[in-house]
């Protein structure tokens, strides 16, 4: 699924979720609030839902799309994941974790259906799906293929392979880029929605 497609399918769900806050926020405030302000108060507790929810996501989407962008690293959502390697590489995922591949990031791509790998200065080591082993040298671009593993530590005998799944290295690989960046974007988000649904509190109730 594209990414349109995904947030397309996240702000629905994220109406159905606010349409059953808001009716239950308004029941709710019928029956504890005074007749006093009543009116204004159970329109307040209808929209709070929509501008806290829709506020949080969209000001979450934007700031992680800027980081993504700065630090090139896929957004998380979507149906392409990627995180950037040496010498402007990029290990992709499209759909499925077999069809991940290492590519330039001009698009090119190198190797395909890379089930293991290790990246060590500028080599990457690897297996792909259908056991054949690679190096790719992503300073020159050259890439090597062999049959079995011996063929390829039989080129590097001072570097014992630490091959791990592809899946595992991409997720340590985000993690160790992104850090505390989707936190703080995740805070700033919530704080942004409290002001919002504070100012329509401001509009409506006083």
């Amino acid at each position: 699924m594209g990414i349109g497609f995904v947030i397309f399918i996240h702000l629905i769900f994220l109406f159905i979720v606010s349409l059953i806050c808001a009716v239950t926020g308004c029941i709710i405030t019928y029956f504890i609030s005074k007749k006093e302000r009543r009116r204004r108060k159970m329109i307040l507790a209808f929209i709070a839902p929509f501008v806290g929810f829709y506020t949080f996501y969209i000001v979450g989407i934007i700031g992680l799309s800027i980081i993504s962008n700065n630090k090139k690293v896929d957004i998380g959502i979507g149906d392409a994941w990627y995180v950037p390697l040496k010498n402007d590489y990029q290990l992709l995922f499209i759909d499925l974790p077999e069809q991940a591949g290492i590519n330039k990031e001009n698009g090119q791509t190198l190797v395909s259906e890379v089930a293991k790998m290790e990246e060590y200065g500028n080599y990457i080591f690897g297996k792909t799906f259908d056991s054949s082993y690679f190096l790719v040298d992503t300073k020159t671009d050259e890439v090597k293929i062999f049959d079995t593993e011996k063929q390829l530590i039989a080129l590097h005998k001072n570097k014992k392979l630490n091959l791990v799944d592809t899946t595992e290295f991409y997720s340590e690989r985000k993690d160790n880029i992104m850090g505390y960046w989707p936190l703080l974007v995740g805070f700033i988000s919530l704080v942004i929605s409290i002001g919002a649904v504070y100012i329509w509190k401001m509009i409506l109730v006083f």
